[in-house]
Order: C-alpha cells, then structure tokens, then sequence
C-alpha cells in the first residue's frame, strides 16, 4: 500500500462532508484531485466531500453537465466519469456526445506525489481539452473547456483505467466571440 502525502489546506473546510463556509470555492490542486479524489472513488473509499465531484456522464448527454452548471450557476464544475472505448477491442477512447465532441488540446501532464518514503512517484496524468459543437449546433453564451484526469503510475491497475475525474469551465465569450480567457493554469508544481 503507497501512502499519498498531499498539502490538505483546501480540504479543512470540508472534510467530514460538511457545508463549505461561506466564501469558500472548491480549488484543489491537481495532486489533491488524483490522490484524494479519483484514487478513493476507483477504490471505492470514503471522499474527503461526497458534494465536491459529481458523478456524471461526460461523454454522453451533455445537457446533464450542462443542466448541472445552470443549476449551480458555478463557472467550474468536477464530476467523475467512465471512459467509452470507440471499439469493444480497441484503446481510443469516444469522447463525443450528442451535441459535439471534446477535442484533445495537447500532451499530457504528469502529476507527481510523495510516497510513504519520501520519494516522489508518478501518480496521474492530466489532459486539456475543447468542447467543439456539432455542425448545425451553436453554443451562444461561452465555450467549454476541460482538464481530464486520469490515474497513472504507481496509483494504475488493471481495475482502475476506466474512471477519470473531470474538471470543466465554462468560459465566458468576449466581443469578439472567442473565451475571454485562457484555461491553462499550473497550480501545483
């Protein structure tokens, strides 16, 4: 068994699945996202907040991620999802949906965590993507970006490969009708 160390600063006001206090905004960095989230749900171990990350078909209907962010009315949302192969026997994976598909922006980004022995291992891995509607359908008020996390590593079995946790944002347009933003943060090297 490898102990996961992780700096739990953003987990002291949730912990126990307790309300956040006002002002609080769920940020965990990467490592925290991993280790303390998608490791527990694979493995099926209690969450630090069973409110945090929402169990959510991503890659099916996307009016249920969708609904969820004009719900919340929250410009980042987490949800935990299976991955679909585009083949019974194949490795790619199908990240369509029925209104467009989530295109892959570039490599992966590797997360590492400290072991029980004080030595950093490779735990996950962390991937960018757009949502690109299908020709015919137009997202009017912003545009859809997502990191996809995925256990790798010393953390990846046979058993596990098939969950990843989802961050998505939803950006708002500028006039020009481009995201007013980048998505691309680096919050825990």
């Amino acid at each position: 068994m490898i102990v996961m160390t992780t700096d739990h600063h953003h987990h002291q006001v949730v912990k126990n699945n307790e309300v956040p206090a006002v002002g609080y905004r769920f940020d965990p960095t990467d490592k925290e996202l991993v280790v303390d989230y998608l490791f527990h749900k694979v493995h099926g171990n209690p969450l630090p907040s069973t409110t945090a990350v929402k169990e959510c078909d991503v890659y099916g209907d996307s009016h249920a991620w969708k609904g969820l962010f004009e719900a919340m009315e929250e410009d980042t949302l987490y949800f935990f999802t299976r991955l679909k192969k585009k083949t019974e026997k194949g490795k790619r994976i199908d990240r369509t949906t029925d209104s467009g598909t989530w295109k892959g922006q570039q490599g992966d980004k590797e997360i590492f965590c400290y072991n029980d022995n004080h030595q950093m291992v490779h735990v996950g891995s962390r991937r960018n993507f757009s949502f690109i509607p299908k020709e015919g359908i137009q997202e009017t008020c912003c545009t859809w970006v997502m990191h996809e996390y995925r256990l790798d590593g010393c953390l990846l079995n046979q058993n596990n490969n098939s969950y990843v946790l989802c961050r998505i944002k939803k950006m708002k347009r500028g006039k020009n009708g481009r995201a007013a933003t980048d998505y691309n943060d680096d919050d825990d090297l």
